[in-house]
């Protein structure tokens, strides 16, 4: 069953997820490349080859090793279709880690649903703790500081989970939504930049792109990247206030 995130205001969103339950034992002689051990993987709706190398590598880079095992080209896989998962000695030891701070990380996630941050937060640090590289609950213990208003603490570990996953727009647009509560709208700005690099379709980082370059008062950047947000949404309440915007600028 893959977890549930935080999910705060609309400005940060994310795409993590971990398998709690499902490893089997496999056959190893059966491998196509060197592996001490072999999962079984059934995959979920929505799941694709980064998500598992992340679940059980701690890594989603490293996606091409289970697609090239299972003779899948691309991300993407049919829901219900069993992978195989080679597994070394190293990934096993991280594995049996990660499970361990799991325990705490999913009594943090049901802390936040009852609104029980300091809690929460206890718990994600607990995970962290056990596990130092786990980037889901860096991002969480982010998101319950800065619903707490603890933005300074917040950003420390939105930085951390975008260094150790500089591919991931979801990272980053959290640091760039932190760094603007802190009025630091020139690093929101920058975040925000990166996260049109990874994900050219991603609106909400357009608008608040628009948003930071008119705090700092560079008017020709605002109402291009206004013009850039309409681009990808014209009809919204959201495009009505980004139209508003631009004419103000113009």
């Amino acid at each position: 069953m893959r977890t549930r995130v935080v999910r705060p205001a609309w400005v940060v969103i994310a795409a993590v997820s971990f398998v709690a339950a499902g490893l089997f034992w496999g056959c190893a002689k059966q491998a196509r490349q060197p592996a001490e051990r072999v999962y079984l993987h059934k995959v979920e709706f929505d799941e694709t080859l980064a998500d598992i190398a992340e679940d059980y590598y701690g890594d989603p880079e490293r996606a091409d090793v289970i697609g090239k095992f299972n003779a899948v080209d691309g991300d993407t896989v049919d829901p219900g279709t069993v992978l195989r998962v080679p597994m070394k000695a190293e990934d096993i030891e991280r594995l049996e880690t990660r499970e361990k701070a799991r325990v705490s990380y999913n009594k943090g996630l049901e802390l936040v649903e009852n609104a029980a941050y300091l809690d929460a937060v206890e718990q994600f640090q607990d995970a962290l703790s056990i596990d130092p590289t786990f980037v889901d609950a860096m991002y969480n213990l982010g998101v319950t500081l800065q619903t707490m208003k603890s933005y300074e603490k917040a950003k420390d570990h939105f930085e951390r989970a975008a260094e150790l996953r500089p591919k991931n727009a979801n990272y980053r647009f959290a640091l760039g939504n932190c760094l603007f509560h802190l009025e630091d709208f020139s690093g929101a700005a920058h975040a925000f930049e990166r996260v049109e690099e990874i994900d050219p379709a991603n609106t909400k980082a357009r608008y608040s792109l628009a948003v930071c370059y008119e705090k700092l008062g560079e008017k020709e950047k605002a109402i291009k990247a206004w013009e850039r947000y309409l681009e990808l949404d014209a009809t919204s309440a959201w495009a009505a206030e980004a139209r508003k915007r631009l004419e103000a600028l113009k």
